[in-house]
């Protein structure tokens, strides 16, 4: 496996761990405030496990992340232990100041993870951090190309927009289809109406973040592009984005159904629970992939 396959999947795991960290705990706080004064559903107990696996996941990937980068810099990964080449990293480069904030936060992040906090400021803390881990990955790719001017400004502000309201929508994901899969049944009316009322608060959120990708999105694609358009798809880079663009459209067509079409069906008690759970099942799935996508996009060359 090469240098760029390692750091591609390093990439991959930490961009989904973070979502998750970001996503997951958004969720709860804006959409799931009446499942928790329920008591303590089954979709919010799994949530807090796989929350409390994303935070080591996140820290070590991260890391891993750090050091491949480090590594294409000094020439391979034998140097990533070297004294003077830390020096050099962390005190001599624009990515040092940032890399040892980021490193901070992975500490932060790990600790907050076993703290004994309540529910509601346990989800805050990981919000926050996870937060402030997405916008400092701008500087780690090409949305830091713009160096110290306003154009450069503008392309980590679409960067980390970008980032931010793609980890809400994605991130909540899988509670979404956890708190569907956990409707029983056949479900009775009091069920199906309060997992369609979640639905609808997350749809209403989920609106908000795909306008912000979408803009983000074409911003960051003008920046990265410029006047290469004409040999776009002729590069890899374009290749890979042409994935994306197509992973991303059948996302949004997933989630016109599920709006329009499932949600609906559920709140009138018809039958519209099992084409939901597949439906943001698969919505769930094409987004890892997108992930991967951004990934290796993140360490190819832009045609410009």
């Amino acid at each position: 496996m090469s240098d760029f396959d390692l750091l591609a999947i390093a990439r991959w795991i930490h961009f989904a761990a973070v979502f998750a960290l970001f996503g997951m705990p958004l969720f709860w706080i804006l959409c799931g405030e009446d499942r928790q004064k329920s008591g303590l559903p089954q979709s919010l107990r799994i949530s807090v496990l796989l929350l409390r696996i994303a935070v080591p996941v996140a820290c070590v990937s991260g890391v891993a992340w750090l050091a491949g980068t480090l590594a294409n810099m000094a020439g391979g990964y034998a140097s990533v232990l070297d004294p003077k080449t830390l020096q050099l990293f962390f005190l001599a480069t624009q990515f040092g100041p940032l890399a040892m904030l980021r490193l901070g936060l992975f500490l932060a992040l790990f600790v907050i993870g076993v703290l004994p906090l309540t529910r509601r400021a346990w989800f805050f803390a990981l919000l926050v951090i996870a937060a402030i881990l997405l916008v400092t990955q701008a500087w780690f790719g090409h949305a830091a190309e713009g160096g110290a001017s306003l154009a450069g400004a503008a392309m980590i502000v679409a960067y980390a927009v970008h980032l931010l309201a793609g980890a809400a929508w994605l991130g909540g994901l899988p509670v979404l289809l956890l708190a569907l899969i956990e409707v029983r049944r056949p479900a009775n009316a009091d069920e199906t109406q309060s997992a369609a009322r979640l639905c609808w608060r997350f749809s209403a959120m989920a609106i908000v973040a795909v306008v912000l990708v979408l803009l983000s999105g074409i911003a960051n694609t003008l920046f990265r592009v410029g006047d290469a358009v004409g040999s776009l798809l002729l590069t890899a880079y374009g290749a890979v984005l042409l994935v994306k663009l197509l992973l991303v459209a059948a996302m949004l067509a997933l989630a016109y159904f599920n709006r329009y079409v499932a949600v609906p069906q559920l709140a009138e008690g018809r039958r519209g629970l099992l084409h939901l759970r597949i439906s943001v099942g698969t919505e769930l799935a094409l987004g890892i992939l997108v992930l991967g996508a951004a990934a290796v996009l993140g360490i190819l060359p832009p045609p410009q």
